[in-house]
């Protein structure tokens, strides 16, 4: 290329096929928002000469498919808005049954190992492949560290909990009921990002769940649904925490435990989780099918169960958007947004079934949040006014102030974006502190600020300044 531009380099990621994200840091090495920046801006940017170098040295080394396909785009080929985006949701029904199977091939292996199994990965062939996962290390985040041992050691977390005076040998139905109590305390800790209560509260509640379920008998119906929601809590919070090994143990203990109930709901609702897993661990292409496979297990839900089922199915197509999206697949992303879209349109109401959390705004969120991942700056931008905060339940914080961090990675002014992340801070603290976008976006911000900026205070209650 003579001179490259924003609309060149878009043209090249899509050639590639790569998300924003991997174009950005494998392809390139450099920022998001810096890509980000270029795709919002098209034609209007000149990547800086170090930039030029690097983007031609990407296109040098693409094969002739990839060449061929820069060249369509330059040409007027479809970009990511024409190609990710479905006229009606009956595209979707359409693609059902051909979905279906393939996620029925390559959706259940990884949910069927024995309890301490090491998770694998799949390969395109649906065999097992290497571990896409860290070994068994805790996580960097001190809060998450109680949560990961009792993870890994419930027996430990048992043994604990039993040499208290206040634990019997057996569980009486008030017991449970206290316990239920105590896992919905724990689950608001969650949706409310509030770690601290999480890291004291969660661990010991594992091993008395877990202490009742060995003595449940008659009750074992009561106990062990209670013992897949704890899990599932564990496994959210261990993503949280960036610990994609712990928080797959948990997620498929969740699984098991509601199996062996036949609890349609909390199978569902745990595979979603475990999508998020995947997610997290940055294997897009099983997070997807993943997410897609608890959409079919809601098939069989009671119809007494209505709304409930369609919390869990919108929740697991959110989860699919996302994947999807990252992984650059703007098609599978906007899909699956149109059928949660449907799924909200009919429960038109925000709730948070198992913990999932779902509704309208929810889906309304994570269209800003796709169109961010796309690399779709202005599409971001263009749906935040259609986000009502104001219609989530005041107690999902979490959710609030995740989407202000999303808003501020679509800003194209620093103190948008600053103004968004100390708002999101003042709703959700731990969220905004711990959540490796804030991260990643302060970064990028502190290289253009001057060191008395406000941008390097909230980099210091992030810990990013050591």
């Amino acid at each position: 290329m003579e001179r490259w531009t924003g609309a060149e380099a878009s043209a090249l990621r899509q050639a590639l096929r790569l998300s924003v994200r991997a174009f950005a840091e494998q392809e390139l090495g450099v920022s998001v928002r810096t890509v980000s920046n270029w795709e919002s801006r098209g034609a209007d940017i000149t990547p800086v000469t170090e930039m030029q170098r690097a983007l031609d040295t990407a296109l040098a080394r693409a094969d002739d498919d990839v060449q061929a396909r820069f060249s369509r785009i330059l040409d007027g080929g479809p970009g990511p808005q024409e190609t990710g985006t479905l006229a009606t949701a009956a595209e979707w029904e359409a693609m059902s049954q051909l979905n279906r199977r393939v996620l029925l091939k390559y959706g259940l292996v990884p949910l069927l190992g024995p309890h301490d199994a090491h998770p694998q990965a799949l390969t395109s062939s649906g065999s097992p492949g290497p571990a896409p996962f860290t070994p068994a290390a805790p996580p960097a985040a001190s809060w998450a560290r109680p949560i990961f041992d009792a993870v890994l050691n419930p027996t430990d977390v048992v043994r604990r909990v039993a040499s208290n005076a206040s634990a019997g040998s057996r569980t009486e139905s008030g017991d449970v009921a206290v316990l239920r109590q105590w896992a919905g305390a724990v689950l608001t800790a969650h949706l409310a990002s509030d770690y601290a209560k999480l890291s004291t509260a969660l661990p010991t509640l594992v091993g008395y769940v877990e202490a009742a379920n060995m003595h449940a008998n008659a009750t074992a119906a009561t106990v062990q649904p209670l013992l897949s929601d704890v899990y599932a809590v564990a496994a959210w919070s261990l993503i949280k925490a960036d610990n994609s090994l712990g928080a797959w143990i948990a997620a498929q203990r969740a699984i098991q435990v509601a199996e062996q109930t036949d609890d349609v709901l909390r199978v569902a609702a745990a595979t979603r989780c475990m999508s998020e897993v995947h997610m997290r661990a940055g294997n897009f292409a099983e997070a997807t099918r993943t997410a897609f496979l608890a959409t079919v297990q809601l098939d069989t839900a009671h119809p007494a169960d209505r709304k409930t089922a369609l919390c869990l199915r919108g929740a697991a197509l959110l989860s699919a958007a996302s994947a999807s999206a990252r992984r650059g697949d703007s098609r599978e992303a906007y899909a699956a947004l149109k059928a949660a879209a449907v799924c909200a349109d009919e429960l038109g109401e925000e709730r948070s079934d198992l913990g999932n959390v779902f509704g309208p705004t929810n889906v309304a969120i994570h269209q800003v949040a796709v169109a961010v991942e796309l690399g779709d700056r202005q599409g971001a931008l263009r749906r935040i006014p259609s986000v009502k905060l104001d219609r989530m339940p005041a107690v999902l914080t979490e959710r609030r102030a995740r989407f202000l961090i999303d808003v501020a990675r679509s800003q194209h002014d620093d103190q948008a974006a600053l103004d968004a992340l100390l708002q999101a801070e003042r709703i959700a603290p731990h969220e905004l502190r711990e959540h490796r976008l804030t991260h990643e976006l302060l970064r990028d911000l502190m290289s253009r600020e001057r060191r008395s900026s406000d941008v390097r205070a909230i980099a210091g209650r992030c810990d990013l300044l050591n």
